[in-house]
């Protein structure tokens, strides 16, 4: 990913609380640019707050535009596709962010500043994230990274920038997750030479069930499928993960997690079709939250992932087989 575009993912996560796909436009939409505009930009389409969006990333090596030069470009494009384009820029000086915004000109410079009249700003020099809340819901990153510290590796006295080496975070969305688990209790600091340091309040057990109440389910959205090669690139989630260890029987249809990014990216590439309905699908598939892949190396999703999916489920023989789960996942 290049640098710009890394930069704003990072930049629209710590804003939004959540992992942001960046995906590519279509060609058929691409080719609608004129010509100049096609050599200057990257068009980017994301979810924000769920709301699509369009974003206009500037590619590398142009000098800095004016306010009316950019004022034209995002005026072009908003007549071409009839909704407002945000530009993504490497920087601009304090006088021309002063007339993009007179101007009306969506932008962002990630990492600083951000201005879309028509959902949200920033304009402040440096981004102050606000406190986490203590009782709501935390943020998928935040639960990712615990479920890490349950099941794959104790993050105990771990300094905050091996943690995002670990889980592949950047270091800036560690420290706001460091601040939500703090927040909630979950979690004290304390500072080793230059590093901080993150030590838990409770066992593995205890800080589930402390935690428990602020997880949500990271399957946000489902979807049927037809996928065109021999077997998925995913985990099984759902009763397909649940039916390898339990009584519980299968779906018909099997059932597998993807990250967001990785289904809109297989998507686009043709991996698989998004069906409407079951009747020509061979597959059902979550988007989630956070990438399964942290939390488990395959065939199947991790345990406490799949709970936070069934919980809710009605039927007693899955929640007691998911207590089962559980029982088996913190005796060893």
């Amino acid at each position: 990913m290049p640098a710009l575009e890394q930069r704003l993912s990072e930049y629209l996560e710590t804003i939004s609380g959540n992992t942001t796909a960046l995906r590519a436009m279509p060609e058929a939409t691409l080719n609608r640019l004129p010509l100049f505009l096609r050599e200057r930009y990257q068009l980017r389409s994301i979810e924000l707050f769920g709301r699509e969006c369009i974003l206009a990333v500037e590619i590398p090596g142009w000098n800095v535009g004016s306010p009316a030069e950019y004022a034209a470009h995002a005026q072009t494009m908003f007549t071409l596709f009839s909704k407002p384009v945000t530009l993504v820029v490497p920087q601009v000086a304090s006088y021309a962010r002063n007339r993009m915004v007179q101007a009306s000109t969506p932008f962002i410079v990630p990492g600083s500043q951000l201005f879309m009249p028509f959902m949200m700003v920033d304009l402040r020099e440096r981004f102050a994230t606000p406190s986490a809340e203590a009782g709501l819901p935390i943020t998928p990153a935040a639960q990712g990274i615990l479920l890490y510290h349950l099941l794959r590796k104790p993050l105990q006295g771990i300094p905050l920038q091996n943690i995002a080496k670990l889980t592949g975070y950047s270091a800036m969305m560690i420290t706001k997750v460091k601040d939500e688990w703090e927040t909630n209790g979950l979690c004290q600091t304390r500072r080793v030479g230059r590093s901080v340091v993150v030590e838990f309040t409770a066992d593995r057990r205890k800080l589930w069930h402390i935690a428990e109440q602020l997880f949500s389910s990271p399957a946000k959205k489902s979807h049927w499928a037809h996928w065109n090669k021999a077997g998925p690139p995913a985990l099984a989630a759902g009763f397909t993960a649940l039916s390898k260890s339990t009584m519980v029987e299968d779906d018909p249809i099997p059932t597998w997690a993807l990250h967001r990014k990785t289904f809109h990216s297989l998507l686009e590439k043709g991996t698989f079709l998004s069906l409407s309905g079951p009747e020509e699908a061979n597959a059902r598939i979550e988007e989630w939250s956070y990438d399964p892949r942290l939390l488990s190396d395959g065939p199947n999703v991790d345990p406490l992932s799949l709970v936070l999916c069934l919980r809710g489920d009605n039927d007693d023989r899955v929640q007691q087989q998911l207590r089962t789960v559980l029982d088996n996942t913190f005796s060893n």
